[in-house]
């Protein structure tokens, strides 16, 4: 009795199937690399978002001090001693001895465009990941709409009012802006620059 044929796969329909199996094996993995490169970037980008809002809020708190003069001793400009795009100086009494001096009571908010870092008193509060700071001055609230802010300079910001400088007294809120880009060290995953402001209405001035 003849033993029956036993028929195998070809070279042609090997070379078939791996090819198959490579295309497809080429495409999960572009598939995987572009979701693990969204992942890593929507992490990163919220690791960028915590990290801002911190740094704003130390700044916020800070600033809402602005003018709290228990004695009034050392009241000049409401509390505010220098006001620009980005950076802004005040002082105030933090332990009512009438008298503002240190680095305590008298504070200097600066963007160091060198290094990229947002400064107090000198000091980073960054870690050389900021892009961009900015102030904007704003007059007490009297409408249902935001006021207009008050110009730093000739037509600086945009659709400003008054002049910031000779109303120092009168500034109500101040909100500050601060861009950063995301702390990764890979490349491939640092996501983009993210902004985010915060106001600090001025509790010691006059409402």
């Amino acid at each position: 009795m003849m033993p029956r044929s036993q028929k195998g796969f070809t070279l042609v329909e090997l070379l078939v199937a791996t090819a198959l199996s490579l295309i497809v094996l080429a495409s999960v993995a572009t598939f995987f690399r572009a979701q693990t490169k969204t992942v890593k970037g929507q992490e990163s980008r919220m690791e960028a978002n915590e990290y801002v809002l911190t740094v704003l809020d130390m700044v916020v708190r800070e600033i809402r001090n602005t003018g709290y003069y228990p004695k009034a001793a050392c009241d000049t400009t409401g509390g505010i001693t220098s006001a620009s795009t980005n950076g802004f100086s005040l002082q105030y009494d933090k332990n009512s001895d009438g008298a503002c001096s240190g680095d305590d009571e008298v504070i200097a908010f600066a963007y160091d465009s060198a290094n990229k870092n947002v400064t107090r008193n000198g000091q980073a509060l960054t870690d050389g990941n900021a892009t961009a700071l900015q102030f904007s001055y704003y007059p007490q609230q009297t409408s249902g709409t935001l006021p207009a802010p008050y110009c730093i300079s000739t037509g600086v910001p945009s659709g400003c009012s008054g002049t910031l400088s000779a109303n120092y007294k009168s500034v109500q809120k101040i909100t500050v802006s601060l861009t950063v880009t995301p702390k990764s060290t890979d490349s491939d995953f640092t996501g983009s620059p993210v902004t985010l402001s915060l106001t600090a209405d001025l509790r010691n001035h006059g409402t």
